[in-house]
């Protein structure tokens, strides 16, 4: 696949995926398509957007084991030990922003 086309097979999978009304990781699992190699692609094409990437997190402890504990809305909240896997943050992420949360 050439360059061009390629680029243009992610340009309509990103648009597709944002027309759908999905979260990222249900359009990939409905799709069949790589999660990592899809956010790759809506990065480099929307840099900017809110849901380009993960916001920096700073340990406020200096425990070595210690991880992050993120509260929101109506009583939810996540808990991460220190190296946790980026992705699965994402699809939840993406999961509760499906469900209004």
């Amino acid at each position: 696949m050439s360059k061009e086309a390629r680029v243009s097979y992610w340009r309509t999978l990103v648009e597709k995926q944002a027309e759908s009304g999905q979260s990222g990781a249900a359009f990939c699992k409905a799709q069949n398509v790589n999660p990592q190699r899809f956010y790759f692609w809506r990065r480099r094409f929307h840099p900017d957007s809110p849901d380009a990437g993960f916001i920096r997190l700073l340990p406020t402890s200096k425990t070595p084991c210690s991880g992050i504990r993120i509260i929101l809305d109506h009583g939810i909240s996540i808990e991460l030990d220190r190296g946790f896997d980026a992705l699965t943050l994402r699809e939840v992420i993406d999961a509760l922003r499906s469900m209004g949360g």
